[in-house]
């Protein structure tokens, strides 16, 4: 009798035991961080971003040393008006919960400390060389303009005669010619990853509008390209980046691992934070994940993450399931305004993400 009762005992403890390793580890992302307060210092103008989709964005710092950064939000009972510098006391609180598209911070006005009239050319153009430039339209080969579509990113940095970045799937390099206001630019090496639509099509519609360039214009912190008939081939805005760490990153893409990217399921969220204390936590799609990186200015290293145990479909356990083996490709990082690209050493895209705002 003494011994079926212990057996009894050991089996439940078992039990218990198994029943717990169950348990998925709790989601970081949920838990909510306490308000605080903060200077913004804002711009006299609104400005053309690219958030979800092309908008108009608030320049804001919070140090008067730094450069202003977009703001892609808005300012609960703060209303702006063009000409004006301002002096802002800002709550900051953490929204719980928040819809995907939109912030998972809230910002109110608790007192306007100043409201200055700005000084003729506050704002100063931007230089063709110096600034990541992030496409917003392209010339569909007809002559007419398409918007770029929200999720694609394509950029231009020109710098020292070469120009380079994303063509909205692959990374591409060309050298360029400048002669005051005429722009020459030959196209050079590319790598060859093929990606879903429509960033194909706009890809091949930029290196298009690239080739046929002549000459270029900027006005604030807008850029035409042009080509020789003086029509308009692609037109950009200014990118400020955002940083790796302190925000969350959601997929777009990822490589499968069969030389191809794919775009993520529909009805699951793929997502990535890198911390600064060199962990990295996100959804996988399915199960949580967690392990640890390090970085080395643009190269990255992730190591092999460990998850919990959730069972979902076999198309989202497929797909977590090759975007955790993405990651450990990654050999290199880079951002480009609300966009973070991981990628091999040889440039083959690893993972697109959007910041969450």
């Amino acid at each position: 009798m003494r011994k079926s009762m212990g057996m009894m005992v050991a089996s439940a403890a078992l039990l218990l035991m198994m029943l717990a390793a169950c348990q998925p580890v709790q989601d970081t992302r949920s838990s909510v961080s306490a308000a605080r307060e903060a200077t913004f210092y804002v711009g006299p103008e609104l400005v053309d971003c690219v958030g979800v989709a092309p908008m108009k964005c608030m320049l804001v710092r919070e140090n008067l040393n730094n450069e202003y950064q977009f703001f892609y939000s808005e300012i609960e009972g703060f209303t702006f008006e063009p000409g004006y510098t301002y002096e802002l006391r800002v709550r900051i609180e953490p929204v719980a919960n928040a819809p995907a598209d939109a912030s998972s911070l809230k910002y109110t006005l608790v007192e306007m400390v100043s409201k200055e009239l700005a000084e003729e050319g506050a704002m100063e153009s931007a230089t063709l060389e110096g600034p990541t430039w992030q496409l917003t339209a392209v010339s569909d080969g007809s002559g007419a303009l398409v918007d770029a579509p929200a999720g694609v990113e394509a950029t231009a940095l020109f710098e020292e005669g070469r120009v380079g970045g994303s063509g909205g799937c692959n990374r591409y390099g060309a050298s360029y010619i400048l002669d005051g206001a005429s722009l020459t630019i030959m196209p050079g090496p590319m790598t060859m990853m093929a990606c879903p639509e429509p960033q194909m099509t706009v890809e091949q519609q930029f290196m298009a509008a690239l080739a046929a360039t002549a000459a270029y214009q900027i006005d604030g912190d807008q850029l035409a390209l042009l080509n020789a008939d003086g029509q308009t081939v692609a037109t950009f805005v200014v990118q400020v980046p955002a940083s790796l760490t302190g925000v969350e990153w959601v997929a777009i893409n990822y490589n499968n691992g069969r030389e191809a990217v794919v775009s993520i399921l529909l009805d699951t969220e793929v997502t990535a934070i890198f911390g600064e204390d060199g962990r990295l936590t996100g959804s996988a799609g399915c199960n949580n994940y967690m392990t640890s990186f390090t970085v080395d200015g643009e190269a990255i290293s992730i190591e092999p993450a460990a998850t919990t145990r959730k069972m979902c479909a076999e198309d989202v356990m497929q797909q977590e399931s090759e975007y955790l083996a993405a990651l450990l490709m990654a050999e290199t990082f880079n951002i480009q305004g609300d966009r973070l690209e991981l990628r091999t050493k040889d440039g083959a895209l690893v993972a697109l993400y959007r910041m969450r705002e």
